[in-house]
């Protein structure tokens, strides 16, 4: 009996020494890189039927546009261009429309596959109007309208040209975080990790979608900072043309209610003649190319439906209203905001189980408490970045109720979690300056085999939910 026990041990011995040397490879950081980051833009690239993404539609159109090479409106109303038939039946499809408009709706499959692969395509000139388009940002686009022009040449099906383009933006935005993960100080990888990792930055770097390069050119923006706070970067004249160049970029491939980006700047220990030199060079630039976006502000303030004038009279006439829309928004939206941060997706109609919210909340936890004693901010600048935040939201807020929407309510219409992703790196590096302190976790020991394990099955299971969701929804 002794020996056989004896023989048990050391299988068990053995087993343990076989973990030990393989298992501790499975780290969770190299999971997330290499398995669920992958599959998920994957899934969201190929799985979601065309323009079942946030305004994908126009997004398309414009790429389309600019592949043909209409950069800019021509004038204020009526800019008509010729474009081949075949591009207007995709965009006037009927039962992609319905299925965009449709909560419960299903792709037809057979329709579906028959359209993506039918070579039946007409080439024939049509007029389409182009007004909606006018102001959105040329610089989000050239990847996509890039790859366009190039599919253009092969007479490749509109259809698979969508699923193509999405790919590529895909491989695009997956190799640009590798370089800034690789990059950026070691110890704030985490937070770079979390952001991109989310299934709401995925679903939105596979789309046509100016969310894109917007969210890429963000978290390279904090790269940039948090290396030159922690002194990777020096005080040559090239690296502030470095960190203005990624702002200017970063502001411009949106519409207006990033600007607050700038405070950010003042994180950094800076040399004051050459910040005012850049930010001289940088703000007339900026404003400039925002002038494209006049069409659309001239639009708006003639809505009247939405009325931005009366809306703007109202904040006006009490700085008390403007209090009271910020905590009444808050207070209805807050729980909206985080859960489609994480992700809410189509057109805000389907989302994740809520055990995949918890993982996720409990990983952002996980990168707060992996970055805390790395990230020591001056009480200065924390307050800095603090109030930054703080007028971030509210001017994002605002702007939502002034051209979003209706008179006579005190909620803010049309603000989604996704628009605070270009923040989240920043979100965390604030709240990691409050938790420096905290030290209950360094006392857990857990076993390595268990944690790998279970490290594995979060991944599964994510990648799992993923893919029954969107799934679910369409098929």
């Amino acid at each position: 009996m002794i020996f056989g026990l004896d023989s048990r041990l050391r299988g068990n011995d053995n087993t343990l020494m076989f973990y030990n040397n393989c298992m501790p490879k499975l780290s969770l950081t190299k999971l997330i890189l290499h398995i669920l980051i992958p599959i998920q833009l994957l899934i969201f690239a190929i799985l979601v039927p065309p323009f079942q993404k946030p305004d994908e539609q126009p997004h398309f159109e414009k790429s389309l546009l600019i592949s043909k090479g209409y950069l800019f409106c021509q004038k204020k109303i009526n800019n008509i261009v010729p474009l081949e038939k075949k591009y207007i039946d995709l965009i006037k499809n009927p039962y992609l429309d319905q299925l965009t408009h449709g909560k419960n709706t299903k792709l037809p499959l057979p329709v579906f596959l028959r359209d993506l692969f039918s070579k039946n395509q007409s080439n024939k000139l049509v007029d389409f109007n182009i007004n909606n388009l006018c102001s959105f940002p040329i610089i989000s686009y050239l990847p996509q309208a890039f790859v366009l022009w190039t599919l253009s040449f092969l007479n490749t099906n509109p259809i698979q040209s969508i699923y193509f383009v999405r790919l590529v933006m895909s491989f695009l935005g997956y190799f640009w975080f590798l370089y800034l993960y690789k990059k950026i100080v070691h110890n704030f990888r985490p937070i770079l990790l979390f952001t991109f990792a989310l299934p709401m930055t995925l679903h939105q770097i596979s789309s046509f979608s100016y969310d894109a390069l917007h969210i890429m050119f963000a978290i390279t923006f904090f790269m940039l900072i948090i290396n030159w706070k922690k002194g990777v970067i020096n005080h040559a004249p090239t690296e502030y043309t470095k960190l203005f160049l990624t702002l200017f970029l970063f502001l411009v491939s949106k519409k207006i209610g990033y600007e607050t980006f700038f405070l950010f700047l003042f994180l950094i220990p800076f040399k004051i003649k050459p910040m005012i030199i850049s930010s001289l060079i940088f703000i007339p630039f900026y404003f400039l190319f925002k002038l494209n976006g006049s069409f659309d502000i001239q639009a708006s303030l003639t809505n009247s439906f939405i009325n931005p004038n009366e809306q703007i009279n109202f904040l006006l006439s009490n700085p008390l209203h403007v209090i009271q829309i910020i905590f009444t928004t808050t207070a209805n939206r807050l729980s909206f905001f985080m859960q489609s941060l994480i992700g809410i997706f189509g057109w805000l109609e389907y989302g994740l189980d809520p055990l995949s919210y918890l993982i996720y909340g409990l990983l952002f936890i996980y990168v707060i408490v992996e970055t805390r004693h790395a990230s020591s901010l001056h009480k200065y600048k924390t307050m800095l970045l603090f109030l930054t935040l703080i007028i971030s939201y509210i001017f994002i807020l605002l702007l939502a109720f002034v051209f979003n929407t209706v008179p006579g309510s005190l909620i803010a219409h049309g603000v989604q979690g996704r628009y605070f992703i270009p923040f989240l790196p920043f979100i965390i590096l604030l709240i990691a300056q409050f938790t420096q302190k905290i030290n209950c976790f360094k006392n857990i020991k857990i076993n390595e085999l268990t944690k790998n394990m279970f490290y594995l099955l979060t991944i599964i299971y994510l990648i799992s939910s993923t893919f029954y969701s969107v799934f679910n929804r369409y098929y």
